[in-house]
């Protein structure tokens, strides 16, 4: 069977680069590389957010605050450098917009904010590698997948070790409320419709940047409605040097991994895409124990490495299709 390739530059001018830099780099690499690399990129951009944000929460910032700022200075960075800002006013993205930015960043994210705080930056990206399974549900319930037993079973063992992961995290916290277990449930579960959701309602012709920033918008005006329904201030009085500066490279980062991430939604399937929450949790568990000094039993990692065989099974299934 003759090998795809994929013409990377020709991608270039949608996201905003310069089309002289799209001339001067013209190469071809074949399109699983290409997916792969924007996995990896994206998983350990998400678990770089979230140590971001264990750091900007124990100052003091009210989780949703920090879900607001993150989405908001990362629209905005999205809409100044897209070259086509007034579509992002047509009605037919409004409700995309509103439902990918609330399923896909507003809700997970303020909840995995409030997490990361009390269960660990390992954990909590733990709970972004579940939606492989119920994405792939979803897809095949809507036709999008057909029945594939192999990759059903990769992504079987994957989700597995994540519970497996989840036990042993529990047993060596047994200090924490198991609601705050449950609640982390809500984040795969939110991501997985959202995951279906911009596969299924991608508008036609829309760039990927322009689809980006209008999501983190949308998120960004959600959030801010629920903090004003809680009495929750978006910028505490006191608020440090340190923690601005948090708050603008969280911003950058959120901007490049929600690009990145669309990018790959685009030339992917709604089940490859999902594998991004486990390479997640894979970086997130390494940054923990690095940055965080988080500790982490021999069962875990046995747990990790489930996870990763897991993936290799379902990606060897079936190579995913090009959108």
């Amino acid at each position: 069977m003759r090998k795809r390739t994929l013409v990377v530059t020709r991608h270039f001018s949608d996201i905003g680069v310069p089309a002289m830099l799209a001339t001067t780099s013209r190469f071809s690499l074949p399109l699983q590389a290409v997916l792969w690399g924007l996995l990896l990129i994206n998983g350990f951009l998400i678990a770089l957010m979230l140590a971001l944000a264990k750091a900007a929460t124990s100052l003091g910032l009210p989780a949703v605050a920090y879900a607001f700022w993150q989405t908001l200075v990362a629209g905005l960075v999205l809409l100044l450098c897209t070259g086509e800002r007034r579509a992002i006013h047509q009605a037919r993205f409004a409700r995309y917009f509103l439902v990918s930015g609330l399923t896909g960043i507003a809700v997970p994210n303020a909840i995995g904010f409030f997490l990361v705080t009390k269960l660990g930056a390992g954990y909590t990206g733990i709970m972004y590698a579940l939606p492989p399974i119920f994405t792939f549900l979803l897809a095949w319930g809507l036709g999008l997948e057909n029945r594939n037993w192999l990759k059903l079973a990769g992504l079987s063992i994957a989700v597995m070790a994540c519970g497996w992961i989840v036990v042993q995290r529990h047993a060596e916290m047994s200090n924490a409320s198991p609601l705050l277990f449950v609640l982390g449930l809500a984040i795969p579960v939110m991501l997985s419709v959202g995951n279906v959701y911009r596969s299924v309602a991608w508008p036609a012709k829309a760039k990927p940047m322009i689809l980006a920033a209008g999501t983190l918008l949308a998120s960004a005006l959600a959030l801010a409605l629920f903090a004003a329904m809680t009495n929750t201030e978006l910028l505490p009085s006191g608020t440090s040097p340190q923690l601005i500066g948090i708050l603008l490279l969280q911003g950058l980062l959120t901007a490049l991994t929600y690009l990145v991430a669309f990018e790959l939604q685009r030339r992917a399937g709604p089940v490859f895409y999902s594998q991004l929450g486990a390479v997640a949790a894979v970086f997130g568990l390494l940054i923990g124990v690095v940055w965080f000094r988080e500790e982490y039993s021999v069962a875990i990692w046995l747990g990790v490495f489930l996870v990763v065989l897991g993936l290799r099974i379902s990606n060897r299934a079936t190579a995913p299709s090009q959108s």
